[in-house]
């Protein structure tokens, strides 16, 4: 059995740059290696503030009060406070049993979202810059180990959308994303690996992420 000196290790970025991909790489790198790994993700859609929204759109039950681009207008001034507050009670379960218990039970739990996702997209929703520059973001990085490794995942945004043809993004969507993600690293000093892979060979990424893991944590042999 093996152990790596690091906790955890976070993909985050913009969709359709390869954050899954590689984040499944390295768990089966290590998997061979004999690390106990813990593959995970957290993920910003909760039900209760999906419950919420619908209750607060009661002119159409049926219409979809939350979209790929945001809230309906007319919710967004009556949503903005209570979806953070349930935003933040619905992320603490599945921060404790996806991450922080898996971490204590001795895995090396492997993130592809987690907390910055999240705030960078409800920043987005909410059309509010205080979640990737204030007080949230600064507390609910605390929840993101010391020794983690994070990787931030780019590529420019003509590469991004043809990867996500299928889905309904947009370049100021894209462009938004990148910004915020830039924003939320300065803003909480966070130490990242930053990896564009607009012209890269999935093979050539995979092998620069391993090549980190390989140089910023030891592997070390445990007795049987």
């Amino acid at each position: 059995m093996s152990e790596l000196n690091c906790k955890m290790i976070y993909f985050f970025g913009p969709d359709g740059t390869g954050k899954t991909t590689h984040a499944e790489h390295v768990a089966s790198y290590l998997r061979r290696k004999g690390c106990r790994v813990w593959r995970t993700g957290v993920k910003h859609h909760h039900t209760l503030a999906y419950l919420l929204l619908k209750l607060l759109s009661g002119k159409n039950p049926d219409g979809l009060p939350l979209s790929y681009y945001g809230f309906n207008d007319e919710l967004k001034q009556k949503i903005r406070t209570p979806w953070k507050m349930l935003e933040l009670i619905s992320l603490l379960p599945a921060i404790f049993y996806r991450v922080l218990l898996p971490q204590l039970l001795g895995y090396i739990v492997i993130c592809d979202r987690y907390l910055l996702d999240t705030l960078v997209t409800l920043s987005y929703f909410l059309n509010d810059q205080e979640l990737i520059t204030g007080t949230y973001a600064r507390l609910l990085t605390l929840m993101i180990p010391k020794h983690a490794v994070l990787f931030y995942m780019n590529a420019n945004t003509e590469t991004i959308l043809q990867r996500k043809k299928d889905e309904p993004l947009t370049s100021k969507l894209v462009e938004y994303y990148k910004l915020a993600y830039q924003i939320i690293i300065r803003q909480v000093k966070l130490k990242v690996v930053t990896i564009d892979t607009s012209n890269a060979k999935i093979e050539d990424v995979k092998n620069l992420v391993l090549q980190h893991i390989i140089e910023h944590c030891s592997i070390a042999e445990q007795p049987r």
